[in-house]
């Protein structure tokens, strides 16, 4: 399951979401609140330099931490740097009321490093003819086919 993380930090992967999904033989905590899977595998082996956002803290998966401020708390604390609260406005609130947290510098300088890329309005990609081509790529992918991996 790392080799695709792995893959992409060495070609620049700018920041990375974090799931809810416990590997057991790990660590107990779901990854988004596990030190070992964000500041031992990600940050230490894979020397991941860009911004972790957690998973949406509103899921049911999330839950087993408790309210949505401890989830808060618990992925910043774990080595996030961007909480996400998405489909639960009043949860939103809460945690902007709530949460009293410092800035660390470090995830501050990985956060407004994801800031000023240059990005294109819709209307405009939809003309590009790269757009297009890559488009009927995914569209032509067969689930048969496998991945190959030079491994």
């Amino acid at each position: 399951d790392v080799i695709p993380f792995e893959r992409m930090i060495h070609y620049g992967m700018p920041a990375v979401m974090i799931a809810h999904i416990v590997y057991p033989a790990c660590d107990e905590r779901a990854a988004g609140f596990s030190p070992f899977w964000l500041q031992e595998v990600l940050r230490g082996e894979l020397e991941f330099k860009g911004a972790i956002f957690s998973d949406d803290l509103s899921m049911k998966g999330a839950a087993v931490v408790g309210n949505v401020v401890d989830r808060a708390r618990a992925s910043l604390e774990a080595g996030c740097d961007m909480v996400l609260v998405c489909n639960d406005r009043p949860a939103a609130s809460q945690v902007l009321d709530e949460l009293k947290v410092d800035v660390k510098p470090a995830s501050n300088a990985r956060l407004l490093a994801l800031q000023g890329r240059k990005g294109l309005a819709g209307e405009v990609l939809r003309r590009d003819a790269k757009w297009h081509a890559a488009a009927r790529a995914v569209e032509s992918y067969s689930l048969k086919e496998s991945l190959e991996l030079d491994m």
